[in-house]
């Protein structure tokens, strides 16, 4: 649920970008599809109902409180992530940085890394093995906006679960279609047993 607030924002921007490109018979400049998005209002509903919500950048930055260029200075990091070692496909087309925190009320905390672990049982093709993504950097982590969204999202979580203090494993990645089709999941549906 947290990671679609953001995750899927990113990936609709990225969608279009890709699509902005030349493509043989010229400039595509439409979205493949229209992005289901939501105001920020509707967003405990969403979550409660559906079990994810597509929030606009514009609507994000709204949610956060923050205009969307403090946002905007999180992208640098996305373009420089290094590759997910743990494809066993083989692939090198997933980029991921990882890290721990705990959220409780307005306090957020980096804590100890760990292992980003998932059972055989929701992911057959990685789970089962300890991965051990490469850390955030620092500076994203010190970012205000950063700061600010894992907030926001225990806001979130809290919300539909009660208020509580939050483990939180952030998932910086990106899917590189450039070789052509990208597998974002190559192991089937996103599944990890958690909420």
């Amino acid at each position: 649920m947290l990671r679609s607030l953001v995750g899927s924002e990113m990936c609709i921007r990225d969608r279009r970008r890709v699509l902005e490109r030349r493509e043989g018979h010229g400039v595509v400049t439409t979205p493949a599809f229209d992005p289901p998005f939501i105001h920020p209002a509707e967003l405990p509903a969403a979550l409660r109902d559906q079990g994810y919500a597509v929030l606009g950048p514009q609507a994000v930055g709204d949610w956060l409180g923050l205009p969307v260029a403090q946002l905007e200075a999180l992208h640098a990091d996305w373009n420089d992530l290094p590759p997910d070692e743990y494809l066993k496909d083989g692939g090198r087309y997933r980029t991921r940085r990882h890290e721990c925190f705990t959220v409780d009320g307005e306090a957020m905390q980096q804590v100890p890394r760990r292992a980003h672990w998932q059972p055989v049982e929701y992911n057959a093709l990685h789970g089962g093995m300890q991965r051990w993504f490469a850390p955030m950097l620092a500076g994203t982590i010190a970012q205000p906006a950063w700061q600010r969204l894992i907030v926001k999202l225990g806001e979130a979580a809290s919300q539909l679960r009660g208020a509580q203090r939050w483990y939180v494993e952030a998932h910086q990645f990106r899917i590189d279609t450039a070789g052509g089709i990208g597998r974002p999941t190559p192991e089937g549906a996103h599944r990890d047993g958690v909420d």
